[in-house]
């Protein structure tokens, strides 16, 4: 029976996708630093010049509306995150953005140096550096079942807002959208009010 259900799924399917959406108010911790690692804005031109490949394949994610972060190891670059906004951002658009709200679009961290909680402070980092900036909140899209991601982002005060299903049928050009959203009180967030995201 199972067998039958999958070839009717495939049959009918053309792709789905499940992403949670975590956000955060712009404020955030700061991050742990240690005398090895440390956090910080970065140009394009660094990540073009970073001495892994796999670091350097991360440089098309910054450009104009973009702000890119880095955790560093000495002269190494160990992990990255991006954030896009604006126009930039449209060309996604899966989640909507108001004129101070940003999403975070990459978080890399090199396989050798996971585990260690560079991610988690990276993340804090970056949202701090994005309330800077004049955003107000800031959103993240991660498929269900990835696992550290979801830890990260917990781990660094996020919120899941929200869970997103899209089902694409080979009858149908546009997908269909289900959004299961969360009420997140603004005094855990540490706001005065509710959000409806």
């Amino acid at each position: 029976m199972t067998k039958y259900l999958k070839s009717l799924a495939r049959l009918l399917l053309r792709d789905y996708s499940f992403y949670h959406i975590y956000g955060r108010y712009c404020a955030g911790e700061k991050p742990l630093l240690t005398k090895e690692l440390r956090f910080e804005t970065i140009e394009k031109k660094e990540i073009d010049s970073a001495r892994d490949r796999i670091i350097v394949d991360q440089a098309w994610y910054h450009g104009q509306n973009a702000h890119a972060y880095a955790c560093i190891e000495g002269s190494r670059i160990v992990g990255l995150c991006f954030f896009w906004h604006g126009e930039r951002y449209k060309k996604r658009n899966f989640w909507p953005l108001t004129d101070q709200e940003a999403k975070l679009v990459q978080l890399f961290v090199l396989p050798e140096m996971r585990g260690q909680g560079i991610g988690k402070s990276l993340i804090q980092f970056a949202t701090r550096d994005m309330s800077h900036r004049g955003f107000k909140y800031v959103y993240a899209r991660i498929w269900r079942s990835n696992m550290p991601s979801l830890r990260a982002f917990e781990s660094a005060g996020w919120d899941r807002v929200a869970t997103v299903i899209e089902i694409s049928l080979r009858i149908r050009n546009k997908p269909f959208r289900l959004e299961l959203r969360r009420i997140i009180s603004q005094e855990r967030a540490g706001q005065s009010q509710s959000v409806n995201r």
